[in-house]
């Protein structure tokens, strides 16, 4: 699709995991484990209902969105990892009680099933996941570790 050739990078493994319709299933408020290369959809509450570890901008967190935490134990070793989302949701890291800034952010209008994706410099502690501000119930999340001097899948 032209509108997706409009990232930074390229999605295309992204798109071919989103598409496969065969992505475990984890619930906001859970714990994941180690962090690392990995595929999901994510099941969002109501944002009044979930308990983020910070709080995201306010219009990210509208009574009428839908939100979620996902917990994750330490990496096993610090790196670059790029998170890429199925819709346009706010996506923060938190590390040690406080928000990583991102490395580099893209995104494209009308790329269908990708909405956003994000580098994020990640130390070799636990890390949640908060997704806010979601029109949707469901985001699909894809992690997956990047090569810092490479911009390719």
């Amino acid at each position: 699709m032209a509108a997706c050739a409009a990232f930074k990078w390229p999605i295309d493994k992204e798109q071919a995991a989103f598409e496969s319709g065969d992505l475990q299933k984890l619930s906001s408020g859970t714990s994941k484990g180690p962090w690392g290369e990995q595929v999901f959809a994510l099941e969002l509450k109501p944002a009044k209902d979930v308990t983020f570890p910070l709080a995201p901008p306010a219009k990210k967190n509208a009574p009428e969105t839908f939100g979620a935490t996902l917990s994750f134990a330490a990496l096993a070793a610090a790196g670059v990892y790029q998170i890429t989302i199925s819709n346009p949701s706010w996506i923060e890291l938190v590390q040690n009680g406080a928000a990583l800034k991102n490395v580099d952010h893209s995104g494209a209008k009308g790329c269908d099933g990708v909405g956003k994706s994000i580098r994020f410099n990640i130390g070799a502690a636990p890390v949640t996941l908060q997704v806010s501000g979601s029109a949707d119930v469901t985001v699909n999340v894809s992690i997956r570790p990047m090569d810092p001097k490479a911009d390719t899948n």
